[in-house]
């Protein structure tokens, strides 16, 4: 009888086990960081593509961009904090979908901006000198350094997010 006890309460307790283990839900970042890339529109606009007008927040530059992102949140691979030259510079390396995007993009539009934009929010530009046939975008971004190094933790931490996220939703 005493045996017949345990048995049952062990299996009751593997029972429950199994049971929160399959309801334990995975813990999503909180302060998920959405970096798009916008390319600069025509200033003719034909009704082929809307656009909208993105103010940089300190040098005030007005830009008309193209309301559909050039790359999303799911090309963005990883984010880097890189010296250049001229200062500090965010560097966002992407897929090889977004790679390609961008390389056709900036054979076709030379002279032309990529803006770059945080949930929303532009918050740094590059004008378009040629080709850029890496997958690595180079960007000077309109914030000072500690805020930039925030940012690029956070895009690193979004960018692993929705790489999992992605692959999991195949």
């Amino acid at each position: 009888m005493n045996t017949k006890r345990r048995f049952i309460t062990l299996v009751t307790v593997l029972y429950i086990g199994l049971f929160c283990s399959a309801c334990r839900k995975e813990v999503a970042v909180v302060d998920l960081m959405i970096p798009r890339l916008h390319l600069e529109g025509r200033v003719m606009n034909y009704g082929s593509m809307t656009t909208q007008r993105m103010i940089m927040p300190k040098s005030k530059t007005t830009i008309e961009v193209i309301k559909q992102p050039l790359i999303s949140e799911f090309d963005i691979m990883n984010a880097e904090m890189v010296k250049v030259d001229l200062g500090m510079a965010l560097l966002l390396q992407l897929s090889e979908q977004g790679a390609r995007n961008l390389y056709r993009a900036s054979v076709v539009n030379k002279g032309n901006r990529i803006v770059v934009t945080i949930n929303g929010n532009p918050v740094g530009f590059r004008r378009i000198d040629g080709p850029i046939m890496d997958g690595n975008l180079f960007c000077f971004i309109e914030m000072n350094t500690s805020a930039m190094e925030e940012l690029v933790l956070s895009l690193k931490k979004t960018a692993k997010y929705l790489q999992t996220y992605s692959k999991q939703s195949r």
